[in-house]
Formats: structure tokens, C-alpha cells, sequence
């Protein structure tokens, strides 16, 4: 018996399954999501506005936490300023990820149950991208990160978006394309826009907020949502918060699950504010101009371009699961050997490319391994548990690492042992993960673990649900 449910979709009219594809009655082959089913055109739809509305996640995660360093430099922020601030947007995001996540599962509008909260939420991180680059004071940059933290929380809904809406066969590949697109606008960024920063960050922050906000709103409208059944009768204040503690806390599987996630956000603060820090600082630092600072993380995208397609085909194949484990632990080698031995440019140009190609694989892993252990029918409500813990210790990573770079004398390359600790914990709480027994039972997930191959091994011809083997 494995510790994980899946199951296939429940039965459509004129389609047939057989060793986990869909079919028409025609023979035609098929994609489905739910209610959702795509033929080759509709699929190529679907990924097309999906991805145009990836500038703004990818932008989000890669250059705004380049921006934001480089502009704390500008207003001559200290270490502890830096971690201060850092916090404000996993901040704002932590008060609200819980509350959409919940009701996000419950609602029933005609536009969906994912997109109404998006839609709300997006122009505040749009105005606070157009606040931040115009203000000089400490307290009037918290303004501009608390919006930005605050219509973060739409990510959470977002996560949850995609789990509804794109075929789980094809998950690994949507995640990859999502960041493969993304990266080329990052490319543009990091070798060309970046290099004006230092001269023009207003119209750096003001370009770039446009593009995403522009391309999220695309997305929104015309990406279609299914049919759900009726969300659960709720029983009253006290048991809905009862309920939602108990089913995202109160057991071990879930604590390792959220652990297994969430300490890569311990570490991430690292590779965004120290990370840029340490390049560009010239008395604690290597000192590096803005060029030459974009000219080495455009390789490192330029290198993830090349193995997103390759990282999304073995994801979907041999499932998320070994993919995640494994880099997550390299990444952590990496870091530590950051820490002993780049003290250059070239030195630390060596190691960053091969961080590069396995922190590619990594980011291509995440999605899936979410919709792999998370079941979907509560996706945003545990989801939402999920991003207490990770934005917890997103914070603790921000506060933790300006705390040690604060003691070891504004040494910022003691942040890379910092992270290296915490990647290094990613296969343990795995592990430890897998040794739990399912606590969901009747909630199933929307993709197996292992992927293809463990779907096939687990999936009969008529759809039920199936408790895969090796989960």
C-alpha cells in the first residue's frame, strides 16, 4: 500500500481512457483537466496565454530580487535594512495566503473559482513596483513592499490555477515552457535592460511592471476555468478553523511535506538580496559593475534555456519526486562550495554555471511536486498551509542570513554556507516524508509522484481511484 492516492479524471461523455491517455470516440487523441478537454488547437491555446502570463511570475521571482538589492544600494540600505525589508513581501503574502487558499477552494462565480482573486489582487503589486524606485526613506520603501507583498498572495491562488486548468500528463512540460518563456524576457533583462539600472531605475521598474501586469491580465481573461462540484457546507467559524489546523498541521506527513518545500525558501533569500549584495559590494564584496553582474546571471539563464525541455520530458517520465530530492541537495553542495572557494570573478563564474543547470531542474520540479503530494480538491486551502510555513521561513532566511553577515562583519559570502545548510536539508525531510502514511484519503492528487512511469504501473483502463506503488 503506498502513502499516496492519485486518480484519473472522472468520466466525460465520448471519451475513453487507456493506459492513462484520452480519447474520442473517433480515435482522436486528447488532453483533459478536469471537466476541461483540449484537442491539439485548444491545447496550443491553452499554453500560449498560460505562458504570456508567466512574464509576471518569472519576473517576479528572477528580477525583482535583483532590482530590489541594487536599489537598497542605491539608498544606502545596511545589512539589517536589507532583512528588514526583505521580509515585507512574504510578509504581507502570509496574512492572506491562508484566507484566499481556503476560499478560493469554495467559490463558484462564472469566471472560476481561481481567477476572481488574481484579478483583485494584481494592481496592487503593480502599483507597488511603480512606488518603490521613487521613494528615499526606509519607512515609505515598507509602503511599496507591503503592496507587492500583499498582491503576492495571488500566487498562491495562481498554483492552484494552473493545477485546475493544465493536464497533469503534460505538467512537468507546462512547468519547463513556463519557465523557458519567461527566462527569454529575463534574457533581455539581465543583458540589456540591467545595464541602465544604475542610471535609470525608474524606467527599469516601470518597463518591467507594465510588461507583467499587462501579460497577467491576458492570461486571466482568457484562459477559461472548468466545472466543479459543489464545495463542501461549511459548519460554522470555530470548525472551519479547527478543520483547517487539523488537516494542514496536525500530522507528521504534512509537517515533512511542507518542510520538504519550505527549506529551499530558508535558503532562497541567499541566491536574491546577499547574493547580488556580495557581487556588487566593493569593500565586503567582489565589487562587480551592473554589466558585469547581468552579463553572469544571463549565462546562467542562457543555460537554463538550453535544459528546461529536457528538465520538463524527465519530470513528467520519472515523476517529480527524484528530480526535486536530488537537486535540491546538489544545489546545497554548490552553495557550500561557493562559500570555500569563489573569491573571484572566475572563480565563482565556474560554479554559478553548474548551480545554474541544476537550480534549473529544480525550479522546473516545483509545481509538480506541489500537485504530486498536495490533493486538489483542497489545493488552495493546504497550499495556503504550505506558504505559512515556506514565507515563515522565508522570513527567518532573510532575517537569519543578515543576522550571521551582521556578526561575521558584513562578510556577505557567509551567506552561501547559510544556504548550502538549508538545501541540504531538501532530500531529509523527503525522506522523512515518505516513511508517513497518506493522511487524505479520498482526496486525490492530479499527478503521480513518478510520473509517467508511475501512473502507467497504476492506472486501469476505466478510471477509479488507484493508489500508485513507489509513492
Amino acid at each position: 500500500m503506498s502513502n499516496l492516492s492519485t486518480t484519473s479524471s472522472p468520466p466525460v461523455a465520448g471519451l475513453v481512457e487507456k493506459d492513462g491517455r484520452w480519447y474520442r470516440a473517433d480515435g482522436a487523441r486528447v488532453w483533459r483537466a478536469g471537466t476541461l478537454v483540449y484537442d491539439k488547437r485548444g491545447l496550443f491555446r491553452l499554453m500560449f496565454f498560460l505562458f504570456i502570463g508567466q512574464f509576471t511570475f518569472i519576473l517576479e521571482v528572477t528580477a525583482l530580487p535583483m532590482m530590489l538589492p541594487l536599489l537598497f544600494e542605491q539608498r544606502a540600505f545596511s545589512a539589517s535594512q536589507m532583512g528588514w525589508l526583505g521580509i515585507f513581501a512574504p510578509l504581507g503574502a502570509l496574512l492572506l495566503f491562508p484566507i484566499l487558499g481556503y476560499f478560493s477552494d469554495r467559490t463558484r462565480t462564472k469566471m472560476g473559482r481561481r481567477r476572481p482573486y488574481d484579478l483583485f489582487t494584481a494592481p496592487f503589486w503593480f502599483v507597488g513596483l511603480l512606488i518603490a524606485p521613487f521613494v528615499d526613506s526606509f519607512f515609505a520603501m515598507m509602503l511599496a513592499l507591503a503592496l507587492i507583498g500583499f498582491a503576492g498572495a495571488a500566487n498562491n491562488v495562481l498554483t492552484g490555477f494552473y493545477n485546475d486548468v493544465v493536464p497533469p500528463e503534460l505538467m512537468g512540460r507546462f512547468s519547463a515552457g513556463m519557465r523557458l518563456v519567461g527566462s527569454l524576457g529575463v534574457l533581455g533583462f539581465q543583458f540589456g535592460l540591467l545595464r541602465f539600472f544604475d542610471d535609470h531605475p525608474e524606467a527599469v521598474f516601470i518597463g518591467l511592471a507594465s510588461v507583467a501586469f499587462v501579460g497577467e491580465m491576458l492570461m486571466i481573461f482568457m484562459v477559461k476555468e472548468g466545472e466543479y462540484p459543489p464545495p463542501e457546507p461549511t459548519r460554522g467559524f470555530s470548525k472551519e478553523i479547527y478543520d483547517y489546523l487539523q488537516e494542514g498541521f496536525a500530522n507528521r506527513y504534512v509537517v515533512f511535506l511542507w518542510l520538504t518545500l519550505g527549506v529551499t525558501a530558508l535558503g532562497g533569500p541567499v541566491m536574491g538580496f546577499y547574493f547580488i549584495r556580495y557581487f556588487t559590494d566593493e569593500e565586503h564584496g567582489l565589487g562587480l559593475s551592473s554589466a558585469q553582474l547581468g552579463t553572469l546571471t544571463g549565462i546562467g539563464t542562457a543555460l537554463g534555456l538550453g535544459l528546461y525541455p529536457f528538465a520538463g520530458w524527465i519530470i513528467d517520465r520519472v515523476g517529480p519526486k527524484l528530480m526535486w530530492g536530488l537537486c535540491g541537495g546538489l544545489v546545497g553542495v554548490l552553495q557550500i562550495a561557493m562559500f570555500f572557494f569563489a573569491h573571484d570573478y572566475w572563480s565563482i563564474s565556474a560554479l554559478y554555471v553548474v548551480f545554474a543547470a541544476v537550480n534549473a531542474v529544480l525550479t522546473v520540479a516545483l509545481l509538480p511536486v506541489m500537485f504530486a503530494f498536495i490533493p486538489q480538491s483542497k489545493f488552495g486551502q493546504l497550499n495556503g498551509a504550505n506558504q505559512i510555513v515556506t514565507r515563515g521561513l522565508a522570513i527567518a532566511g532573510t532575517l537569519g542570513c543578515a543576522w550571521l553577515i551582521t556578526t561575521m562583519g558584513e562578510q556577505y559570502r557567509y551567506a552561501f554556507l547559510f544556504g548550502g545548510v538549508a538545501y541540504l536539508l531538501t532530500p531529509v525531510f523527503l525522506w522523512l516524508m515518505l516513511k508517513q502514511p497518506y493522511p487524505y484519503q479520498g482526496m486525490p492528487t492530479s499527478m503521480h509522484p513518478d510520473g509517467r512511469r508511475g501512473a502507467k504501473a497504476s492506472q486501469p483502463d476505466t478510471p477509479a481511484p488507484t493508489d500508485p506503488p513507489g509513492a
